[in-house]
């Protein structure tokens, strides 16, 4: 029996292109097509459907319906699912090749994608990466929106739909100004700093991760300086500013300013936070998705007790 399609290819690119942007000037732009074949592409598809996929608001771009969410989600598979049929049978199964995006949790960036960009060069020199940098929040939509293919982050929530690898565990520390009376313990517990105001990495979903493990331990924090970026986090701390609480482990003591930060373990029973790469669910991953969580695994495995990120 042939199959015959009221839709094509084409229609569905320019579909995920205009959902990932929410402008139809703007998918236009991507894809390099005037913008009345993008129109007259998404107009077909819904005739064809006998649906709406977007809401049109006049000089305010798009909204995607229910049942554009429905073909998003499932054309994003379908186009996976092609990819990984085109990738088998123009090269060797084990050869990664094409591009593909990553989102990065902003603390981890520093920390994990350059030695991760620089072994999927070496690995799979035939691989383009492309990566967007966000919060939680953003990272997710990104995936849910197509503008990202696999996200590296923390597991500070469980999202419907998205499927998570634990990765590594990265215990929270406290950090101190050098001159701290506290700065020469190995370990601390919250409840010693429970006068001292705090340095908060105000990310959403970061800054309930670290409020709540304050509460937990009685005290409620007394927050001086917010930031969204990790080293003025560091340096405020290094300038007697407050304390804070961190994940991530520089190799380094030296700040921005030149002062520097002590990290004093936390003696209480905290929640650590787990290293995660993610992806849609209900979408399976292509080999150059594999590659990159396969690459994160290898670069956050100890392999030595001693080590830390």
């Amino acid at each position: 029996m042939v199959h015959r399609f009221s839709i094509t290819l084409t229609q569905l690119s320019y579909f995920t292109e205009c959902a990932k942007t929410l402008n139809m000037t703007a998918a236009s732009q991507e894809l390099h097509v005037a913008q009345s074949a993008v129109s007259t592409a998404i107009s077909h598809l819904e005739r064809s459907l006998g649906a709406a996929l977007f809401i049109r608001q006049h000089s305010k771009g798009l909204i995607l319906t229910a049942a554009g969410e429905a073909l998003l989600r499932d054309t994003h598979r379908l186009f996976g699912l092609l990819s990984d049929t085109i990738e088998t049978i123009q090269a060797d199964q084990e050869e990664v090749r094409g591009a593909i995006t990553i989102a990065c949790f902003h603390t981890l960036t520093p920390f994990v994608l350059p030695q991760l960009l620089r072994l999927l060069q070496e690995r799979h020199p035939n691989l383009t990466v492309e990566v967007v940098e966000g919060d939680s929040e953003e990272n997710l939509a990104a995936l849910r929106g197509g503008r990202a293919e696999i996200a590296i982050g923390y597991d500070l929530t469980a999202p419907d739909g998205i499927e998570q690898e634990f990765i590594a565990a990265v215990p929270p520390h406290v950090i101190l100004h050098t001159d701290h009376p506290l700065a020469q313990r190995g370990s601390v517990a919250l409840a010693e700093l429970a006068a001292d105001p705090l340095v908060l990495l105000d990310l959403p979903d970061s800054r309930e991760y670290f409020q709540r493990m304050l509460q937990e331990a009685g005290i409620t924090p007394h927050v001086k300086y917010r930031t969204k970026n990790y080293e003025a986090v560091r340096s405020l701390v290094a300038m007697g500013c407050g304390f804070s609480i961190l994940n991530q482990r520089p190799r380094i003591e030296e700040t921005y300013t030149g002062s520097r930060t002590v990290i004093v373990e936390i003696s209480d029973d905290v929640r650590a936070l787990h290293v995660t790469v993610s992806s849609l669910a209900q979408v399976e991953r292509t080999a150059r998705a594999r590659a990159v969580a396969t690459a994160v695994r290898e670069l956050l495995t100890p392999t030595d007790p001693a080590s830390d990120m």
